[in-house]
């Protein structure tokens, strides 16, 4: 039903990379997958092995193309491997990927899942850890999980939202 009503809403695109991709194991994640696909919805940021996880989303949009690449914080629903899961928050393979998307795109959107829940401020390892990324070539970059709003800058041109609050939540 879900992902019915974004399709209806006219959403093309879901990043998966979260903390709770895997609360229904595999089969969960692979009924997430079989639901995008059905509604005509990409997705982004989880795979069936680190290789799938990994996979860069690209897209033309008007007259430029667009990356977009998402991380998850490392906890139980990254994959290490051969595993099911999220694509993990490494800074290494994500500074990789960052720098090959940005040799053959125009615009690197990179999408993070991670930071301290209900804390209106980023942490300096999560601020350290964005700018690297701006500095491997991200365009912008878009932190979420802290289920409220934790400010913006520019870092050297790149603008970083650090966490954007809720877009939809039900809080019994």
């Amino acid at each position: 039903q879900s992902t019915a009503a974004l399709s209806a809403a006219g959403f093309k695109l879901v990043t998966l990379a979260n903390n709770h991709i895997m609360d229904y194991g595999e089969s969960g994640l692979l009924s997430t997958f079989k639901a995008c696909q059905k509604f005509g919805i990409d997705y982004v940021g989880a795979g069936e092995n680190i290789q799938k996880a990994r996979k860069v989303y690209t897209t033309k949009v008007r007259d430029r193309t667009v990356a977009i690449l998402n991380f998850a914080e490392n906890e139980f629903s990254t994959t290490n491997g051969i595993d099911h899961g999220a694509n993990p928050l490494d800074i290494v393979d994500n500074y990789r990927d960052i720098v090959e998307a940005r040799s053959i795109v125009d615009i690197v959107l990179v999408i993070v899942h991670g930071g301290h829940e209900m804390y209106d401020l980023p942490s300096p390892r999560i601020k350290n850890t964005l700018h690297f990324f701006a500095e491997a070539g991200a365009t912008a970059i878009i932190e979420h999980h802290a289920h409220c709003y934790s400010g913006y800058e520019v870092y050297r041109g790149v603008p970083i939202f650090y966490g954007l609050g809720n877009f939809l939540f039900d809080i019994p």
